[in-house]
């Protein structure tokens, strides 16, 4: 999916994203994130069957993984 589709992906749901516009994002597939989603590691909103994720959830579960460089002498 391009980045005009994950736009308006985006702007369909209120602010919400979908697994596919989210995983292309973060730029992992579809499938690692929903196995993210089963194990509970990144917020999420179901409505029913679908699966929804909040922007503010996805950047804070992105740099909860942030690794700072180390400064060499």
């Amino acid at each position: 999916m391009e980045h005009n589709a994950v736009v308006l992906e985006h702007q369909r749901h209120n602010g919400l994203l979908s697994v596919v516009a989210a995983a292309n994002l973060v730029g992992v597939s579809k499938y690692t994130l929903r196995s993210w989603i089963r194990q509970r590691r990144i917020s999420h909103i179901r409505l029913g069957r679908r699966v929804l994720l909040d922007p503010r959830d996805l950047d804070r579960f992105v740099q909860a993984g942030r690794i700072e460089a180390r400064i060499s002498r």
